[in-house]
């Protein structure tokens, strides 16, 4: 990923939150006719050196015989939140439109799972997303043979990140006053990524001179 010295993010927490923020990520994969996508749920493991991404993905889908037989690495795609430009928003009007954007990109190779280490990432993972719900649904809720039998229909793996590109390209290159004055427009939105996009905008350029 092309990254400008000035768009790159100012800490790990800055990336590892972009991550867990927006989890429904994109695997890519080669494959013998051209490249498998397939958009998936991810959960982020810090904690481990290097870090790890687990997520599952359908024995149907030809995508998961393709990565179990390739060698090659592979890449996780998480995009954060983003927004046109328009060129009206700058002081002067004289800027051309852009789009501000943040993304992350994880390159490394799978490592899959057996059905005890995939029931343990699945309950984890319905864990992290029904803890919105009030009363929300645990695994145990229902037979624990009709979890088995799910769990054969799918193909749980690791992916460990060898290598992490992160671009935050948040106007750090244009005058601070149009990067201000974007923030200031997305801060008035009352679209949720808008909001989250001007904070960050904000915050990667107040301290510029």
């Amino acid at each position: 990923m092309f990254i400008r010295p000035c768009w790159k993010a100012q800490s790990e927490q800055d990336v590892y939150d972009i991550i867990r923020e927006n989890s429904w990520g994109k695997l890519i994969s080669n494959g013998d006719s051209g490249p498998y996508v397939t958009n998936l749920p991810f959960v982020l493991d810090t904690s481990r050196e290097p870090i790890v991404l687990t997520s599952h993905l359908s024995r149907a889908n030809d995508h998961a015989a393709s990565s179990q037989a390739e060698t090659t690495p592979v890449l996780a795609v998480f995009e954060g939140p983003s927004s046109y430009v328009t060129a009206s928003w700058y002081p002067g009007r004289d800027m051309p439109p852009t789009i501000y954007y943040t993304a992350v990109h994880c390159y490394g190779h799978l490592v899959f799972q057996d059905n005890n280490a995939l029931l343990s990432s699945v309950e984890d993972l319905t864990e992290r997303n029904e803890k919105r719900f009030e009363n929300g649904w645990k695994t145990d809720e229902v037979p624990p043979e009709a979890i088995m039998r799910r769990l054969n229909s799918i193909l749980g793996f690791q992916l460990h990140v060898d290598r992490l590109e992160a671009k935050f390209k948040l106007g750090q290159d244009e005058p601070k006053r149009d990067a201000m004055a974007v923030a200031k427009r997305l801060l008035a939105s009352s679209n949720p990524g808008d909001l989250a996009l001007g904070s960050m905008v904000m915050r990667y350029n107040e301290s510029r001179p």
